[in-house]
């Protein structure tokens, strides 16, 4: 399984809950589980069952063992990756690899051929000393300067993407063990692992979308891009990246349908698409009577993360409070980012919301949490197809949301769906359900009976076992030679 900040190191957010319910849920599967790390200090305490059998960590500001500093091979590796080899046998391949990323109309499969080669190399040679040689740099900064486009895009943002490049890039020199199936969870630069899996094993590849990889990059790094150039440039990029995981993969199985209209648009073969959505407990999430404030109650159930756009709904409470002066809000949810949280608790304190709106952190009891409320709410300006959603559903709540993602499909009617970034639209919608009890109650029992019917965890870990045993059975019956690459067709 190859992830990126995820699972077993982050133990938070909906794609975490995903994998370990799925690692858990196909207990007769084994597991090794890659994990791209942005930040190599991250905690190393964590459980996995005894079907994961090793997880590697890959810092992308480190080596991808850390140990690995003590040992003398990794030294001699060090050692043997002189100037002179670099200039003569990295750097063409760099310069190929590159010109094909920046190319409007890349070539997939030349793509992955130039992946392999730069994984030979780079497991026989220090990843870190190549990638982070004067000359990379020179060879990405003249096909910028090259392009009549791309020349007015900034230093400092050729540079941002150049570090994406330079830090990611160090994956190709993993090396993972031989496995029946690789399954990617998202389409990025960590899934470039399966694409290495697939050339030296010939082990079949499944990805599973939560949220577009390629969708919510774009709007990530459009905040630090300022002139179209730029602009285009990474887009251009992102996609010639995403490109040939698609073509390499066996199965593509997002987690809703809003994402295979992204994939077929992004060329993905609508033929190698099969819808998997995510599975709940509906036996942990139910509706409980829970002692609670008598207040008019919204819950909302979220990381305090810009994509989850907090301080629209802090404002849509405020504009709500308008009508209902005594509702109150409760937020349960952690944050990674720094700066967002302190905005949102500034948005607050600013907005003079304290009474009415209250951070309850992270909760290990999300089920308790729902039941707390009379509506939950969801603000989020892009998602996948989220747990929280479902999971409301699944305690009987009337719901309101943005109508982002997978979330209509999830709710499919049961439940009112608003428009993303509107706070005048979501609090129209909170106060309609707060004043009719009887909307709450019809809307919290579709959702209850959707949420059992189509959402349930044994059906979601049942699906991904039958295709784990398709690839593994297409696997044994077509044996490949080592290091032969096939490419779905």
């Amino acid at each position: 399984m190859v992830n990126w900040d995820n699972y077993p190191n982050f133990p938070s957010g909906g794609v975490y809950v995903w994998a370990k319910r799925l690692v858990e849920g196909v207990s007769d599967w084994d597991f090794v589980v890659v994990n791209e790390l942005t930040n190599a200090n991250v905690p190393a305490n964590y459980t996995v069952p005894p079907n994961v059998k090793e997880v590697i960590e890959i810092p992308i500001f480190g080596t991808h063992r850390r140990e690995e500093y003590q040992k003398e091979p990794f030294v001699r590796k060090i050692l043997r990756t002189s100037d002179s080899l670099i200039e003569k046998k990295f750097i063409p391949l760099f310069d190929d690899f590159v010109s094909n990323l920046m190319a409007s109309k890349s070539d997939p499969a030349r793509t992955v051929k130039l992946m392999v080669e730069l994984h030979n190399f780079l497991t026989l040679y220090d990843a870190r000393k190549c990638l982070e040689h004067p000359l990379a740099w020179d060879v990405f900064l003249n096909h910028i300067k090259a392009d009549t486009l791309y020349k007015s895009v900034s230093l400092r943002e050729a540079l941002t993407v150049f570090q994406v490049v330079q830090r990611s890039m160090q994956i190709l020199s993993v090396d993972v063990p031989p496995v029946d199936v690789v399954h990617c969870s998202l389409v990025w630069l960590p899934s470039l692992t399966a694409i290495i899996a697939k050339a030296k094993y010939g082990c079949p590849i499944i990805v599973t979308e939560h949220g577009v990889a390629y969708r919510e990059l774009m709007l990530y790094y459009n905040a630090y891009f300022f002139n179209e150039p730029s602009k285009i440039f990474w887009k251009v990029f992102a996609r010639n990246i995403v490109r040939p995981v698609y073509e390499a993969a066996d199965i593509i199985a997002p987690v809703c349908r809003a994402n295979a209209v992204w994939e077929r648009a992004l060329g993905a073969d609508p033929s190698k698409i099969d819808v998997v959505y995510n599975g709940i407990d509906t036996e942990k999430f139910r509706p409980m009577t829970v002692p609670r404030d008598p207040a008019p109650t919204v819950i909302s159930v979220a990381r305090i993360d810009p994509f989850k756009d907090i301080t629209t709904l802090a404002y849509g409470i405020k504009r709500a409070r308008e009508s209902i002066p005594n509702i109150r809000c409760l937020l349960f949810g952690d944050s990674i980012n720094l700066d967002y949280a302190k905005r949102c608790l500034n948005t607050v304190k600013s907005e003079g919301l304290e009474p009415n709106f209250t951070f309850m952190g992270a909760t290990k009891e999300p089920e308790k949490a729902y039941n707390l409320g009379d509506v939950v709410v969801f603000s989020g300006i892009t998602e996948g197809f989220p747990f929280a959603v479902i999971e409301a559903m699944a305690c009987g709540k009337a719901i309101v949301a943005t109508s982002v993602g997978g979330v209509p499909e999830a709710l499919a009617g049961c439940g009112i769906l608003v428009k993303s970034r509107d706070p005048d639209d979501l609090a129209k919608a909170i106060v309609r359900l707060l004043k009719d009890e009887k909307a709450r109650a019809e809307l919290g029992a579709s959702a209850l009976k959707r949420a059992r019917k189509e959402f349930s965890i044994r059906t979601s870990i049942d699906r991904y076992r039958d295709l784990y045993q398709q690839l593994a059975a297409r696997h044994a019956g077509q044996p490949l030679a080592r290091g032969e690459m096939v490419i779905a067709q």
